[in-house]
């Protein structure tokens, strides 16, 4: 069975004691709550970089967290990562869009840093969770950052299937599977 990791990445805009941060950091347990009850996840882990790059947890379901290539410790801001496995696209998509991330996403600019070069989410089918790591995570969001999308990494603008072709999301489905989050 093909499975669908999806890697976010992003640095928040502000300190930790500034009301943005604060705002982010009140809503982040409803949306851990959300991710566990639903539809089409298989496995999801989460993870924060200190300001200084270091990751605030040792070990994960994903194993050892990595400091994400684009981490910029001089700017004095947390990074915050997720790791997600989920059935298919439109799965992960009324997840991230919909319900209490899709809510929260409605901040994201107050929240998150929006001025980078870099992706900040990045897509790839494997056929075993086990190759589901940090390392891989940070891999393949480099690869998609120096070569754009492809079937080895894409994201939601630019979809591939498990066999490789170019694809796009069922949209109806997408807001079946949120009206049931």
């Amino acid at each position: 069975m093909s499975i669908l990791v999806l890697h976010t990445y992003g640095i928040l805009q502000h300190p930790g004691d500034h009301p943005a941060t604060q705002d982010f950091l009140a809503a982040a347990p409803g949306v851990h709550e959300s991710a566990t009850s639903t539809s089409g996840l298989l496995k999801w882990a989460t993870n924060t970089f200190q300001p200084d790059g270091v990751p605030m947890s040792d070990n994960t379901d994903c194993g050892a967290p990595v400091t994400p290539q684009f981490h910029d410790s001089t700017q004095g801001r947390f990074g915050l990562v997720t790791l997600s496995a989920w059935i298919d696209p439109e799965s992960a998509a009324a997840f991230s869009f919909q319900g209490a991330h899709g809510e929260s996403m409605k901040s994201r600019n107050e929240w998150f840093q929006r001025q980078h070069s870099w992706p900040s989410s990045v897509m790839w089918w494997t056929d075993d969770l086990e190759l589901m790591t940090w390392k891989e995570a940070n891999i393949r969001i480099a690869q998609l950052d120096e070569s754009g999308p492809s079937a080895a990494t894409f994201n939601f603008k630019s979809m591939y299937s498990a066999t490789g072709e170019r694809s796009t999301l069922d949209s109806q489905r997408v807001k079946e599977l949120g009206e049931h989050s």
